[in-house]
């Protein structure tokens, strides 16, 4: 495969997501942008919806029949719930499907707990959970592929190497500060400049976010079985306490997260040895001394990781920084993508920031 270019088509890519595939995507050695939907844009270049790309795109916007079957590879960055049927239709026309929302990330029943019950439980077996670092030989030749959440990714890449080492402990914090951008491009209230403007406010907490599922799914399993496994099997999952706060910033999220483990014999300089190990190689994800901060990866589709142990506490703080549409969406999409199709995993990828 990787000695041809393959045809990708994108939903919803008049949206901040479908922006960030079309920019990678665009560029990537590998790859043909063979078609765009909108509903909104229906029949308009690309640039009427992104003039970033006047004179760099010919593209037009198409229904979604069509750039379904113009494509091998379909990147769907639609809402949940509307995802799961295009999904469908994709993978029974022959299609591989990237799925950046929430539709094949769980299991049917904790779908139902958390979404509602799921249109097409019969699918979820066939997906992939979408998290590189943590499910790299699952992903080999998947056809359905489940990009995690944007909090997720950075909490589970924060806490993993405790999660495989077993020092998680009773009580896990994770507390995610996040852009705008997260709350995608429709207009709504909340997200009005003169509502977001220097004002920092907490939401969907006490156990209610969404993303709690996820990031508990995939500790157990981390917990239970290490880094890389081929097994769905049954483990018990951590109780994790999540709480986001909308700060205002266009893009980035910083998780800063709180475990309670035996932490006796551990100093700053063993954890950092202990991530600086379980991230060896990872071409993504980078674990520094300093502790991170969003503006390193604004624009870019790494993660930055540190950690700390509280002596006088007992706790140890993990810290992850990346960017919301990138690494958190487009960009670990694109990730998954190269190694379901055994592509060159940083192909199209940023590995940069941008700069002041």
């Amino acid at each position: 495969m990787a000695s041809e270019r393959v045809r990708v088509g994108i939903l919803g890519a008049s949206g901040y997501g479908g922006a960030e595939l079309l920019r990678r995507l665009l560029t990537h050695p590998f790859v043909t942008v063979s078609g765009v939907a909108s509903r909104q844009f229906l029949g308009q270049p690309v640039s009427a919806c992104w003039p970033q790309l006047v004179g760099v795109s010919t593209l037009e916007f198409d229904n979604t029949d069509a750039v379904i079957g113009g494509c091998d590879v379909v990147f769907c960055a639609t809402p949940h719930a509307e995802t799961a049927p295009l999904a469908k239709k994709a993978l029974d026309a022959g299609k591989r499907v990237i799925d950046l929302s929430a539709d094949f990330r769980l299991s049917p029943e904790d779908y139902e707990l958390w979404y509602g019950p799921h249109p097409y439980p019969e699918l979820c077996d066939r997906a992939v959970y979408g998290l590189t670092e943590l499910h790299r030989d699952e992903l080999s030749g998947a056809e359905l592929v489940a990009v995690p959440g944007c909090n997720c990714t950075a909490a589970n890449l924060a806490l993993a190497p405790l999660a495989a080492h077993g020092l998680l402990g009773p009580d896990i914090t994770v507390t995610v500060i996040t852009g705008v951008s997260g709350a995608g491009r429709s207009a709504s209230l909340g997200f009005h400049f003169p509502e977001v403007n220097e004002n920092a406010k907490p939401y969907k907490a006490a156990g209610t976010h969404r993303h709690t599922a996820e990031i508990e799914d995939t500790l157990g399993r981390v917990r239970a079985y290490g880094r890389q496994v081929r097994t769905r099997g049954d483990f018990a999952k951590p109780t994790v306490s999540f709480t986001p706060h909308l700060v205002p910033m266009t893009r980035g999220i910083l998780a800063t997260c709180t475990t309670h483990p035996d932490t006796d014999g551990l100093s700053d300089e063993k954890l950092l040895a202990l991530y600086r190990g379980f991230y060896d190689g990872e071409p993504l994800v980078t674990v520094q001394g300093d502790l991170p901060q969003t503006k390193a990866v604004c624009g870019g589709d790494r993660t930055l990781v540190s950690v700390r142990l509280d002596g006088r506490s007992g706790q140890i703080t993990a810290f992850a920084a990346l960017d919301n549409l990138g690494k958190g969406a487009a960009g670990g999409a694109v990730q998954a993508f190269n190694v379901a199709l055994g592509l060159d995993e940083t192909a199209g990828l940023f590995t940069q920031g941008v700069w002041p």
